[in-house]
């Protein structure tokens, strides 16, 4: 069964014609069409596989999204990215001109000595990605064949619930040397377009001690309270405990609407980094993945979103 193209309410969700709508009850998820040519990105920094835009329940949108934007930089929704700050695979030993691999995108060009995830690197081979839809689905497979050693074949699977959304990825090293990766969800998050400021919560299952919170911001125990509206963006890291035991679970709140939205990652986090402005609070789950040839991972981000009274 093959999911409809964009029809949507007005405000609600990005209204792009490069989307597609998984619905199940009263929840519509918008998921961008890897091979629209009008899709909301194309840039080479995040994937095309699994980028949802938007979501809606009850008359209510719980994620981050601009109508008009940049669409090779430009973020919106549930946008995953591979090695943001960790060397992709191949780039460190690649000389100035040559390719490495960037998980989820292709083969792109190695413009300095450094690497920095903000650039539209030049693409020497992008891998292309194929995608499946149904009434309440969607599946998107990618397979980069390997260059100088590094390969891999990428599964993202979305599944759309009563309220939920889960993502199921799978990865496999088919190359023939090992590599490392991190990867996260760019989770950017605005409850019926409220601006971030008093009355937004990110709350944590474990203690920690936040590190780069400004004025605009204040840590209450296990949550970081947002005070005041935010005039510039603010980073905030927040450790995983390597000894903590329990779901890896973070919960994003609005005290006087009740929206809420629950982000649960099946594996440990290496930290999480809380990415915040006036549009958007942008929680991020990192993990680290090790692969050696023929090996693979799999692992899952589940999301709930609704309403407490």
């Amino acid at each position: 069964m093959t999911s409809s193209f964009l029809i949507a309410a007005p405000g609600l969700l990005a209204e792009s014609s490069g989307s597609r709508l998984l619905t199940h009850g009263d929840f519509t998820v918008e998921v961008m069409d890897p091979s629209a040519p009008d899709r909301y990105n194309s840039g080479v920094r995040f994937t095309q596989a699994a980028a949802i835009i938007g979501a809606s329940r009850g008359g209510k949108g719980f994620l981050y999204y601009e109508s008009k934007h940049n669409p090779l930089t430009d973020v919106a929704g549930l946008f995953s990215e591979f090695d943001l700050t960790l060397s992709p695979p191949g780039f460190d030993e690649a000389q100035l001109g040559e390719g490495f691999v960037k998980i989820g995108v292709g083969v792109l060009k190695k413009g300095a000595e450094n690497y920095q995830f903000y650039p539209q690197h030049k693409i020497i081979r992008l891998a292309p990605t194929e995608a499946t839809w149904g009434a309440d689905t969607a599946r998107f497979h990618q397979v980069c064949a390997p260059y100088n050693g590094y390969g891999y074949d990428l599964v993202a699977t979305v599944t759309v619930g009563e309220g939920t959304i889960v993502v199921d990825w799978r990865l496999e090293n088919t190359g023939t040397k090992p590599f490392e990766t991190q990867q996260y969800a760019h989770n950017c998050f605005r409850f019926d377009q409220l601006p971030v400021g008093p009355g937004y919560e990110v709350r944590f299952p474990y203690d920690f001690q936040a590190r780069g919170l400004k004025s605009e911001q204040r840590q209450v125990g296990r949550t970081i309270e947002f005070t005041e509206k935010i005039p510039t963006a603010v980073n905030i890291d927040v450790d995983y405990p390597p000894t903590y035991a329990g779901p890896n679970t973070i919960e994003v709140v609005h005290l006087a609407s009740g929206l809420f939205v629950s982000c649960l990652t099946s594996v440990q986090s290496l930290r999480t980094a809380v990415h915040g402005a006036a549009i958007y609070v942008c929680p991020e789950q990192f993990i680290n993945v090790h692969l050696g040839p023929g090996e693979h991972a799999s692992w899952q981000r589940r999301y709930e979103f609704g309403t407490r009274r």
